[in-house]
């Protein structure tokens, strides 16, 4: 395993694309981009999953000129995309099967998103992109694991966010600093805030690294033959069924047995490709 750790912001963006119900103003999809230094979240519901869109949300709701990571979906390949991200001088980075941990961030906060989103929605599902604003705003409120920080505090430079529940006439210490003062304020706290980010995310990840070494020695490992069961990891609507299956593998595709060509029991020509860390070995009821 081999963690890419940023070094400033803006330096590289993740994204995703999250598949739910359809809503009562008819999207059913969330682009999810996440910037990897402080974690900070956008999001945006859409109709339509298509690179044009794709492409216009970029335009409008990214910096430009930011090194964008996405999965390898068709919509993120496609030459309408591809002639976006060249014109607006965009690098772009591709996930593989057999690597997928680049794109592993904005894949868990997608899973955060919806399990907040059915929490908040109850029993109105089809209201989720109403409460979609909120939900985000509380995650990039909220203090991460990997930077001890809010995303808030550092894409703001040290600012945290005035949430509604604090009263007006309570300030904190940058509330009191003259406005001739606040450049060397700015220029003193940032680069302190980033360092320390950047420090716990290499903490982080060092421990990270570790588990996943661990675990990558004592992961099971399968034949052509084998049945197993898939993480749902593209499912529609809010969290389900976790697993999908049984699949069949075919073989092995890569020299460090990590990642399989599988067929769908059911249906033999639904074939593709997974990681082991995604696969489980499948046992009959």
């Amino acid at each position: 395993m081999k963690p890419i750790t940023p070094t400033r912001i803006g330096q590289i963006w993740a994204s995703d694309i999250a598949t739910l119900n359809t809503s009562k103003h008819g999207n059913k999809y969330i682009i999810v981009l996440m910037e990897y230094l402080s974690k900070w979240a956008v999001t945006c519901a859409l109709d339509t999953f298509d690179s044009d869109m794709i492409a216009q949300v970029l335009l409008y709701e990214v910096v430009l000129k930011y090194g964008i990571i996405s999965d390898n979906g068709a919509s993120y390949v496609s030459d309408a995309m591809t002639t976006v991200l060249n014109r607006l001088g965009i690098s772009r980075f591709l996930t593989s099967v057999e690597h997928p941990q680049t794109d592993g961030l904005v894949e868990r906060l997608n899973r955060t998103l919806k399990t907040s989103l059915s929490i908040v929605v109850g029993q109105e599902p089809n209201d989720w992109c109403e409460y979609l604003p909120f939900v985000t705003f509380a995650y990039n409120t909220a203090v991460q694991a990997s930077t001890k920080l809010t995303p808030f505090r550092i894409m703001h430079h040290g600012r945290e966010a005035k949430l509604p529940l604090i009263p007006a006439i309570q300030l904190d210490d940058t509330d009191k600093i003259p406005i001739r003062k606040w450049g060397t304020f700015l220029n003193r706290t940032v680069p302190m805030i980033h360092a320390k980010a950047i420090e716990n995310i290499r903490k982080a990840q060092d421990s990270q690294r570790k588990q996943y070494d661990q675990g990558k020695r004592s992961q099971e490992r399968y034949n052509p033959g084998d049945l197993v069961v898939r993480k749902n990891m593209k499912m529609g609507g809010f969290p389900k069924e976790r697993w999908t299956g049984p699949w069949i593998i075919i073989q092995v595709t890569n020299k460090e047995e990590t990642a399989y060509q599988i067929y769908n029991k059911k249906n033999p020509k639904n074939r593709s490709k997974a990681n082991i860390g995604d696969l489980r070995k499948w046992y009959s009821k």
